[in-house]
């Protein structure tokens, strides 16, 4: 997601509550305190999928999470807060509903449905979407990433990473591609990061038809 435009109440909440769902309520809190988000724990925000969080709010999140948990625990929680945003998403969304139900190519809903994700995150799918039919593939190509932007500010060149570790988007992607699991099962993997040197993070798509 982009600056301006920021996650969505929803798509935050989810993260929040799968923060709860690994860690249990008393985790949840310590993180939310460690990373300077305490008052929500009195006043959550809630499901709204229209409101947006400030930018700010969505970075001190993913920090805290990272700081306080580490690379691998800020991979298995965020991840599953991806996932867990995009349950949330088609349980208020009618359009997303009635393209699952639809009666339509697998693969094109499945484009339908990255599309509409890339849109909402403030990309224009035709730049950043690359449709690879021949391998059963789609690259979505970020050239920024919420997740990179506060760690690369804060330790620059100093914090060393190994893989990839947009862990957030890439369990997005996966949701999305889950929500036609009737019709196609889906893998994603996250090939380019920025947090390891490259331009673009950048995540491979793979679906296959049942």
């Amino acid at each position: 997601m982009t600056t301006k435009t920021s996650l969505t109440h929803l798509a935050y909440r989810s993260c929040v509550d799968a923060i709860g769902d690994v860690l249990g309520e008393n985790g949840k809190k310590s993180v939310l305190r460690f990373a300077g988000l305490g008052d929500m724990i009195e006043n959550p925000i809630d499901y709204d999928p229209e409101e947006r969080v400030p930018y700010e709010f969505v970075t001190k999140l993913f920090v805290g999470v990272r700081d306080i948990l580490g690379d691998r625990g800020y991979e298995a929680v965020m991840y599953r807060g991806g996932a867990f945003a995009v349950k949330n998403i088609v349980k208020h969304s009618q359009p997303l509903q009635g393209l699952i139900a639809m009666d339509f190519d697998p693969v094109e809903k499945l484009k339908l449905g990255y599309q509409a994700y890339v849109r909402n995150a403030g990309y224009d799918p035709e730049k950043t979407l690359e449709y690879l039919p021949e391998n059963k593939q789609i690259i979505n190509h970020r050239p920024d990433c919420t997740e990179c932007d506060e760690i690369l500010r804060i330790h620059g060149g100093t914090k060393v990473f190994t893989k990839p570790s947009c862990a957030f988007i890439r369990g997005l992607l996966k949701g999305i591609g889950d929500c036609f699991e009737k019709e196609i099962s889906v893998s994603v993997v996250e090939e380019k990061c920025r947090l390891l040197g490259d331009p673009q993070c950048q995540y491979r798509i793979t679906y296959t038809l049942k």
